[in-house]
């Protein structure tokens, strides 16, 4: 990669990791959970009985989402420095 002053700069590689590949993999389904269980809030109505209970799975996939990424990141920053 060339830096706007013309240095050159090697650009970090990070090593193959089935770890890494697997918690990404995970974060992206969960991600995905996520994204469905809101668009369902979203297409409920407020006055509807399966409102709340709607509202409480959305955030019980935003918590396992956040869970996900912390151990991703926790992976690959703290373990052994792949990123």
């Amino acid at each position: 990669m060339k830096l706007g002053d013309g240095r050159k700069v090697k650009m970090h590689k990070s090593p193959r990791c089935e770890e890494r590949d697997r918690l990404h993999t995970e974060c992206s389904r969960l991600l995905g959970e996520l994204l469905r269980c809101a668009d369902e809030v979203k297409q409920t109505s407020r006055s509807d009985p399966k409102y709340a209970l709607r509202v409480k799975e959305m955030k019980e996939a935003k918590r396992r989402l956040d869970a996900a990424n912390a151990k991703l990141t926790q992976h690959t920053l703290k373990e052994h420095g792949c990123w």
